[in-house]
């Protein structure tokens, strides 16, 4: 449950801005102009800060951040560390808990996907059969 901060407070909590102070930049590019490749990413982006494309929010690639993505070969961030944190935990099950039947035996188990959703749910015996 996300709570904004009138919602907070109503209920008498304290609430805190997120500092997200970045630093001294040489200068600000958009998430947008950033290179496709990580070869084309020059060592200078250590002194910029790239502008989120979800959030307009700046954020800023560290040393290790950007020798990893060159390891791996992968094309830097366009969205800052918080909001891909989001967009990970959007990807998830819901925190609820069904009741449905094992596709397998038939046996009532409770799981976190929804009756509604395609995926086959096991139990865990059906399960541990079926996988090893």
């Amino acid at each position: 449950i996300t709570l904004n901060k009138g919602a907070v407070e109503a209920r008498g909590w304290k609430w805190k801005e997120l500092d997200e102070d970045i630093g001294k930049v040489e200068k600000t590019i958009p998430a947008a102009q950033l290179p496709d490749t990580i070869e084309e990413i020059p060592d200078d982006i250590l002194n910029w800060a790239v502008v989120c494309e979800e959030s307009g929010k700046p954020f800023r690639i560290v040393k290790q951040e950007l020798a990893l993505y060159r390891q791996l070969g992968i094309p830097v961030p366009r969205r800052r560390p918080l909001q891909r944190h989001k967009d990970r935990n959007m990807l998830r099950n819901s925190r609820d808990l069904w009741e449905r039947k094992c596709d397998k035996c038939g046996k009532d188990i409770q799981t976190s996907y929804d009756p509604e959703r395609p995926e086959r749910v096991y139990c865990e015996n059906c399960y541990l059969k079926e996988v090893y």
